[in-house]
């Protein structure tokens, strides 16, 4: 049975705030300078989000990751420990991410979050190159190599470096990021406990995501995760609608006894709108009861 049918789908119109949010993309998250004289004997540095950055080498994949890191606001006053949001496309998302969680924690419609974009310290032809190689499973094992960063070494950095909920951590990806996402659910359930899943890019090596699921349910088992997962409704059917369609309905037939997933089809939304809806209602889902 189609979960994801355009006709008789659950549709949800895109926030309003979703422009204002889009904006927190290009806001930097590293000191700023904001110039408030002309002799510039007012200038302050500040640093948004309570953010910190780092390099870290992964020698599983051989190569340096940039690491940002929003702690609460109350972080600094106490010794609660909190969940982790990871957040794939960090160069871009990181400030988005940060952003939506700061507003649906004013709201108390999720707890605080521990925020961690990973990226590669810009956003260029190179930048590009490299995300392809971590986010599509290969032979050579590229993405396999990139989970073996998170789970070896930076998810045990961030939990020992930080008060996290160790077993609390969840995962957003978009597109070839959601695809990840798939890849680390099917693979490696236990990495993550919830999943939050954007428009993935699953046509990759002829829909190659699809044998990784049908070897899952083993792992999978009776594992508690949850899962949400979105497309947009102006997307392309071949590239995007039809196969996500196809996935989650083939998930939601395994009746996972553990497993709570929440597919949501954004009425009007084209592939590039659909980064800051997918996060807003994927942790609204994630942390609902």
């Amino acid at each position: 049975m189609s979960i994801l049918l355009k006709t008789g789908s659950i549709r949800m119109k895109p926030f309003t705030v979703i422009l204002i949010l889009i904006t927190f993309l290009f806001i930097s998250v590293i000191p700023i300078n904001p110039q408030t004289s002309s002799d510039d004997t007012n200038i302050k540095q500040y640093s948004l989000y309570n953010a910190t950055e780092e390099n870290i080498f992964s020698k599983s994949v051989a190569d340096t990751f940039h690491i940002l890191v929003s702690v609460p606001d109350s972080y600094y006053s106490g010794d609660k420990r909190y969940p982790v949001l990871y957040v794939l496309d960090g160069d871009v998302a990181f400030g988005m991410a940060a952003s939506i969680a700061r507003y649906l924690q004013i709201g108390e419609n999720i707890p605080e979050l521990i925020v961690v974009g990973i990226g590669y310290g810009a956003i260029d032809k190179s930048a590009g190159e490299k995300r392809r190689r971590d986010y599509r499973p290969t032979q050579a094992g590229d993405a396999e190599n990139f989970l073996n960063f998170l789970n070896g070494q930076l998810i045990p950095y961030i939990d020992s470096r930080y008060r996290s909920i160790p077993d609390d951590r969840i995962i957003n990806g978009f597109s070839l990021g959601g695809l990840f996402g798939l890849y680390t659910m099917f693979t490696s359930p236990e990495s993550f406990n919830r999943y939050i899943i954007g428009s993935p890019y699953l046509i990759w090596d002829n829909y190659s995501i699809f044998n990784y699921e049908e070897n899952s349910p083993e792992k999978i088992g009776e594992m508690k995760l949850s899962v949400f997962i979105s497309v947009g409704s102006e997307e392309s059917d071949e590239k995007y609608f039809d196969p996500i369609d196809k996935l989650v309905t083939q998930i939601q037939e395994r009746d996972y006894s553990g497993l709570k997933m929440e597919a949501k089809v954004f009425d009007g939304s084209t592939h590039l709108m659909g980064p800051p809806e997918s996060l807003t209602h994927g942790l609204l889902s994630v942390f609902g009861k």
